[in-house]
C-alpha cells in the first residue's frame, strides 16, 4: 500500500528525471493542460493531458503524460501518447492564416482573438494556437477514447483539475501547494481532501518567456 510520503517521493524523483511535465520546456510550449487523478486498491497514477505547440513535431498537438507506479509503459512522455487534433497553416511573414482544422472540421479564423507578443514568443503559429485553445480546448485535448487505453480498467477516477500549482526546478512537487493535497486524495481515495490552491500557475502565461 502507498502512503502520502511515498507518493510525494515518487513525484519528486519523476520530476527530477523529467518523467513529469516541465512547463518550462524549451522545445515544447504547453498551451492548456488538465490533470486527472486515478487509483486502484494498491496503486495510483496521474494523467497530464495537454494542448501543446511543438515546432519539431506537428505544430499543434495533444500530449498525454502519465506518472505513477500504476502506469503501464513509459513514465512521462511517450510518442504513443501524442496526437494531432488539428492543423494550423500560417504565412509567418504576413501573419496570415491559410487554414485551420480541428478533428477534421475547418475552423473560421475570423472570430479568433489573436494577440501576438513576439517579445514573449516569436512564433505566430503559437499565438494562433493560444487563441484556438480559448474556444476549442475540449476538442484540442486528447479525447476520452484516445486516453482510455492508458488507464487500467481497475483504476478509479478521483479528481480532474484545470488549475493547479505546477512544480519548477526550484520547487519540486512535494513543496508545491497542489501535490501534497493530491497525495492525500490518493491515499484516502477521498476527492474532498483536495484543497484548491490560492495562486495556480498552470496557465501558459506563467511560463513565458522562457
Amino acid at each position: 500500500m502507498f502512503t502520502r510520503d511515498s507518493v510525494l517521493k515518487f513525484l519528486d524523483t519523476a520530476f527530477q528525471r523529467i518523467e513529469m511535465p516541465c512547463f518550462g520546456n524549451m522545445n515544447i510550449d504547453y498551451i492548456a493542460s488538465r490533470l486527472s487523478v486515478y487509483r486502484s486498491s494498491d496503486q495510483w497514477l496521474l494523467m497530464f493531458n495537454s494542448v501543446v505547440w511543438w515546432p519539431a513535431g506537428e505544430g499543434l498537438m495533444a500530449m498525454v503524460e502519465m506518472v505513477g507506479p500504476g502506469v503501464v509503459g513509459s513514465q512521462g512522455f511517450d510518442h504513443g501518447r501524442s496526437f494531432v487534433p488539428g492543423c494550423i497553416e500560417v504565412d509567418h511573414d504576413r501573419e496570415n492564416i491559410l487554414s485551420i482544422t480541428i478533428r477534421g472540421d475547418a475552423i473560421d479564423p475570423l472570430p479568433l482573438t489573436i494577440q501576438p507578443n513576439y517579445e514573449i514568443q516569436p512564433d505566430y503559429g503559437f499565438w494562433v494556437a493560444i487563441a484556438l485553445a480559448e474556444t476549442y480546448k475540449e476538442s484540442l485535448l486528447a479525447s476520452p477514447s484516445e486516453v482510455e487505453p492508458f488507464i487500467p480498467p481497475d483504476f478509479q477516477h478521483l479528481l480532474t483539475l484545470d488549475q493547479w500549482d505546477h512544480p519548477t526546478w526550484d520547487t519540486p512537487p512535494s513543496q508545491t501547494e497542489t501535490f501534497p493535497s493530491l497525495a492525500q486524495v490518493l491515499v484516502t481515495g477521498d476527492p474532498s481532501q483536495w484543497q484548491p490552491v490560492a495562486v495556480p500557475n498552470s496557465h501558459w502565461s506563467q511560463w513565458q518567456p522562457k
